[in-house]
């Protein structure tokens, strides 16, 4: 079964990444661990890994194209295994659908608004100041 190989999330703020170039060509021999592209995010370039043993089918994304994070990049299978196509789009993304009597495409839902009204702060809390420390220790006892 084809393996899609996916844009991953080299840091915990990374939404998408750049392909700046494939190590590996179409047709390709790969194991888990081999480096197949360099991948660019908003620090570094660094190189993606396969996680998948096979040959490289298709690759799904040319070089300098950006994408975001989940969306299929290549595919990895069986070297007898015949491979049409992957999803294009990423997995957490919802396609406008069509309706059947008018054929006008619905756009997706809105998402709901991040400026809300701010909250409240917390309350403010008065502390009483520590106890000074005492400038000068007694000496111990003979």
């Amino acid at each position: 079964m084809a393996t899609e190989l996916t844009m991953p999330q080299m840091g915990y703020d990374m939404q998408e990444g750049t392909v700046v170039r494939w190590l590996v060509e179409e047709g390709a021999e790969v194991k888990t661990g081999d480096p197949v592209a360099e991948i660019e995010t908003d620090k570094a370039v660094v190189e993606f890994e396969s996680y998948a043993t096979g040959i490289l089918h298709r690759i799904l994304v040319p070089e300098g194209s950006t994408v975001p994070v989940g969306q299929a990049i290549a595919i990895v299978g069986a070297p007898d295994e015949v491979v049409n196509g992957a999803s294009a789009a990423p997995p957490a993304a919802a396609a406008p659908t069509a309706t059947e009597d008018d054929g006008a495409v619905e756009p997706p839902p809105a998402e709901p608004s991040k400026a809300a009204t701010p909250l409240p702060g917390p309350a403010e809390v008065l502390v009483p100041p520590p106890a000074p420390a005492p400038t000068a220790t007694p000496l111990p006892v003979r």
